[in-house]
């Protein structure tokens, strides 16, 4: 399978299969929670510092390599370039997006406080040829404001200790059919076992996504407790560094997303041979 480059995914063009770049961006949004506060288009970045050059979108996708990397948000240049192998999402994940508008990829990765004292410091100039956007991202943004507004990006951690409890709860049953003599006794140990490992490896998968953070300040370090939960399960944290979050930025793009790249087994689409 071809790799996902910028040379093949640039803005005013379209993809190898034919699906316009803009409207991928809203899809790959789609899989991840859109950031908390204030409209995703209204407010401009802060630039640390000065930056008053001007550039075109096709000089932004003219960056497009890990050691010269520039994207765009919010209409603003930002140069990555240095940032790329600190980034605690894994350099793929910012790469897949060099020389590209990142801007609803950003938002849906990250919260506020990131997004308003971490980004200004890569500010370098602005964009003055940046394309409209679709109805399609149009109508994202307006759906992820409206859930912001019912509540439903605001984590509880109440939800996480009842999910824990419960997910213990059942290793306990089977441990305790387990030690019966009743060969349906096992049988449904063995379920139970099934469903345990499953529904804990999910937990892991919020923390590793920092999705059971319930503050940019909590003290507890999700990610390696994300890390320690997904040990248990067999998955490497360097993998998922290295392709699941990727995953959730280009989810089932044929190019792109390494998480359906399951050659020589088997192939989910002709183009990918």
């Amino acid at each position: 399978m071809p790799p996902c480059t910028p040379e093949i995914y640039v803005p005013d063009e379209t993809s190898p299969r034919g699906v316009a770049v803009e409207d991928c961006f809203a899809f790959s949004a789609v899989a991840k929670t859109p950031a908390l506060g204030r409209d995703p288009v209204a407010a401009k970045l802060s630039p640390q510092r000065k930056a008053s050059q001007i550039y075109t979108v096709a000089e932004v996708a003219s960056h497009n390599t890990k050691g010269d990397a520039w994207i765009i948000y919010k209409n603003q240049v930002l140069d990555v370039s240095k940032w790329i192998s600190s980034h605690p999402g894994g350099e793929q994940t910012i790469l897949r997006f060099a020389g590209m508008d990142a801007t609803d990829e950003l938002r849906a990765f990250h919260g506020d406080w990131v997004l308003e004292t971490k980004l200004p410091h890569f500010v370098i100039g602005t964009v003055n040829d940046a394309p409209e956007a679709t109805e399609l991202v149009r109508d994202f943004r307006a759906l992820g404001e409206h859930f912001e507004k019912l509540g439903y990006f605001r984590v509880s951690r109440w939800f996480y200790v009842k999910k824990v409890a419960a997910v213990f709860g059942i290793l306990f049953c089977a441990l305790a059919l387990l030690n019966m003599e009743s060969y349906r006794a096992h049988m449904a140990s063995a379920v139970l076992f099934g469903v345990f490992w499953q529904q804990f490896a999910f937990v892991g998968h919020d923390c590793g996504h920092m999705s059971a953070r319930t503050h940019a300040r909590d003290n507890i370090d999700v990610p390696k407790l994300g890390a320690l939960v997904t040990f248990f399960n067999g998955i490497s944290v360097a993998w998922w560094n290295a392709t699941h979050n990727v995953h959730h930025a280009v989810p089932n793009t044929i190019d792109c997303d390494p998480d359906i790249a399951h050659l020589p087994v088997f192939a989910l689409h002709k183009n990918m041979f």
